[in-house]
């Protein structure tokens, strides 16, 4: 009997360890990820305002600008929930915003919170977005072309 408690300890003992080296081997890999492709699986896929875009496409004429001069801002909402936000002038607070990477075709859609506050930082800007929908988008410096899509 002595023998079966001490091979069970010892067989438990060893999945155990085995079980925490997995563990421990997948957070590992979970750091060489792409930040990009992380925010995206996990942000649903920036869809969460995709029916209010669509609504307000079907009241409206539609608007169209390519964007390369942006910024980003922190922000603690969508980087799990998919709810994206932006500053941009010359469009409604409330307003859904389509994003689209164009290198990639990635898209999201963002809800506009105001302008732009006229600041030194802003100079020469067009629009920030919250920093997960920079990730969501897969960009990771500020140089790239987006395509802007909205309805007044």
């Amino acid at each position: 009997m002595e023998n079966f408690i001490t091979r069970r300890l010892i067989l438990n003992n060893d999945t155990f360890v085995n079980q925490m080296k997995k563990l421990l081997f997948i957070l590992g890999c979970l750091f060489f990820i792409d930040p990009g492709l992380f925010a995206q699986e996990t942000a649903s896929n920036g869809i969460f305002f995709r029916a209010a875009f669509n609504q307000q496409a079907s009241e409206g004429k539609s608007y169209t600008v390519d964007c390369s001069n942006y910024g980003d801002f922190k922000s603690s909402s969508g980087w799990k929930d998919g709810k994206y936000y932006m500053l941009i002038n010359e469009v409604l607070p409330g307003t859904i915003v389509k994003i689209q990477r164009q290198s990639t075709e990635r898209v999201i859609y963002a809800k506009v919170l105001g302008p732009l506050v006229p600041a030194k930082e802003n100079e020469g800007l067009m629009l920030r977005m919250s920093a997960a929908s920079l990730a969501a988008l897969g960009i990771r410096d500020n140089n790239e072309h987006i395509l802007l899509t909205w309805n007044k």
